[in-house]
């Protein structure tokens, strides 16, 4: 039933409003209005804005005063509707329709006649009457600004025209829209609860700020879903963690699924479902386990960079991380520091190298003490286990290895002289073994080294003799010393040989006389003076300096010639 409320009346200088309004009172549309109104001009176009049932189209404030003019609330029409049903939605008129003899056709422009949307009103020429024809998307063009005109048979306007503007009211016709196809996030494991693992971003192509564009977002499922792990703002779109047993040991990785509901997730509202992808990043907590707490190897003696052990790690966080990644280290037993301990980066495995010569008879054994860790730092939650693990023991026994003959010392030094005859024993040099530590048997001698050729070696009891004269003048002795070298090598097989170095201290003799480098000189008449040169194959005090004098050969020869300056191997012999 429809009842007629009060009429309301707005006054202007110029202008006149009259609302009508009723109240419609059928069941399930409680609330809305049906609208005649009018708006009428003095001397001017009058604006008739009409609705249809259940539709609201003027707003409940009417009109707004504004620089002398009246400007006319928007009508309104519902998107994606047949608003034809409702025609005309408003009619304009002319005061002067009512004057004889003057005969007025009434036109409008703008959006959805002279502008796009094409084709969407049609005005009846003689009546003024606006009809809608089609269908509209707010989406597309929210708001239908038209104009229109009065003209007389001349085309003239006959009043000043007239601004209609028509809101395109918005329904619930589109979903949301994510920002992408799929969503993919990180979160470290143990995190505290409610850490941020990532934002989902969603638009709705609706009317802003109004119940059909507000989204609201859920989690449907999640896989793995053996506890609740994520948590969703309904609001924000952020996705934060809900627990703090987040354990990437047990699942590396979630898949969930996420809802974007409009109408803020009533069951009317439109909705899209997108993926997301959460992995689990490790952190350092777990400590590396040996499957055994004591080790034991063993080496051969006398040998060096050889691999002695291999050391079996298990750790169950991440592999070829930092976190996973064993670091070694010897605490004790290594003070000679004849081992190394390293990481294999591809198996984990500690591994044991020697890499210094261990001798059987001097160390016989020896206990290494071995801590392991990691080399990322330990996550704080398993900081309480750290100091309760122990070092593991591993014991290396070295093995004794028959060895060659060795000389100790390695060097013999004689003392001679160049008188030593030929043949004349100068000196012995055995080796000795050196398990044992006597002298070495089954052994054969034989000369190195011996670039002048003056030595000869006993195979059997490594006796030194000579084979020439030592010379001290020799160019193989530096500063009165040469220098060779025996082998003593074994009858084992294999062999086995040792070198040792002789080193003969020859003491010089005056063996040799002073000579003239110039034993013959010619001279001038007019020669006032002579230089002698001097030189002595021995070595001083043997050689230089020099002493000079004139023998009086032939008679009277030494009343000529005096003797000037002398500077050790030179004279100076002055005719007089």
């Amino acid at each position: 039933m429809l009842l007629q409320s009060k009429n309301d009346c707005i006054q202007g200088p110029c202008h006149k409003v009259t609302m009508h309004r009723f109240m419609d009172h059928w069941p399930g549309f409680l609330g809305h209005y049906f609208l005649y109104s009018y708006v009428i001009f003095g001397n001017g176009l009058h604006l008739e804005i009409l609705g249809g049932r259940h539709e609201q189209v003027l707003h409940q404030k009417s009109l707004i005063r504004q620089k002398r003019e009246w400007i006319v609330p928007p009508s309104m029409i519902w998107e994606e509707r047949d608003n034809s049903q409702k025609n005309p939605i408003a009619k304009i008129r002319s005061d002067k329709d009512v004057e004889r003899g003057v005969i007025i056709t009434y036109t409008i422009s703008g959006q959805g006649v002279t502008e796009p949307p094409y084709h969407l009103f049609v005005i009846n020429g003689k009546t003024g009457e606006l009809n809608i024809t089609g269908i509209v998307d707010r989406e597309q063009t929210p708001m239908l600004h038209l104009r229109g005109y009065a003209l007389n048979q001349r085309g003239e306007n006959l009043e000043r025209p007239l601004d209609l503007r028509i809101k395109v009211l918005d329904v619930n016709d589109n979903s949301p829209v994510f920002s992408q196809t799929s969503f993919s996030g990180s979160v470290e494991e143990l995190c505290e609860v409610g850490t941020l693992v990532l934002k989902i971003n969603a638009t709705d192509a609706d009317e802003p700020n109004t119940i059909n564009s507000k989204i609201a977002f859920r989690i449907i499922s999640q896989e793995p879903n053996d506890l609740n792990a994520f948590v969703i703002n309904k609001a924000t779109g952020e996705v934060r963690t809900a627990t703090f047993q987040l354990d990437r040991e047990i699942h590396n990785s979630y898949s969930l699924v996420v809802e974007a509901k409009d109408c803020d997730g009533e069951e009317r509202g439109n909705a899209q479902v997108t993926s997301l992808q959460i992995k689990i990043l490790d952190v350092n907590d777990n400590i590396p386990k040996l499957n055994r707490t004591a080790y034991e190897g063993s080496v051969k003696e006398n040998i060096a960079n050889v691999e002695i052990m291999r050391l079996d790690v298990f750790d169950d966080d991440e592999q070829f991380t930092d976190n996973w990644l064993a670091n070694f280290m010897i605490v004790s037993g290594n003070e000679g520091g004849y081992f190394r301990i390293e990481t294999d980066s591809q198996t984990n495995q500690g591994i044991i190298t020697l890499i210094k010569e261990i001798n059987y008879e001097e160390l016989r054994t020896m206990d290494l003490k071995i801590v392991v860790s990691n080399k990322a730092a330990y996550h704080k939650s398993i900081i309480h286990q750290v100091s309760q693990v122990k070092p593991i023991s591993v014991k290396i026994n070295v093995e004794n290895v028959r060895e060659g003959p060795v000389f100790k010392p390695q060097t013999l030094v004689i003392k001679t002289t160049e008188t030593m005859k030929i043949n004349q024993i100068i000196g012995s040099f055995q080796a000795y073994d050196e398990d044992t530590q006597k002298i070495a048997q089954r052994i054969t001698y034989a000369k190195g080294s011996d670039i002048a050729n003056w030595l000869i070696i006993n195979a059997k009891t490594a006796e030194i003799s000579l084979r020439k004269v030592l010379d001290y003048e020799s160019p193989y002795v530096i500063n009165g010393t040469y220098t060779a070298t025996i082998l003593a090598i074994s009858t084992d097989y294999p062999p086995k040989t040792a070198t040792g170095t002789i080193v003969i201290q020859i003491e010089d003799k005056n063996d040799h006389c002073p000579i003239l480098v110039t034993p013959k000189t010619n001279v001038c008449t007019d020669t006032k003076y002579i230089n002698i040169t001097v030189e002595d194959r021995d070595r001083p005090p043997n050689g230089g300096p020099f002493t000079f004098m004139i023998i009086d050969e032939p008679e009277r020869m030494s009343d000529k010639w005096r003797i000037g300056h002398i500077d050790g191997s030179r004279a100076q012999f002055i005719l007089q």
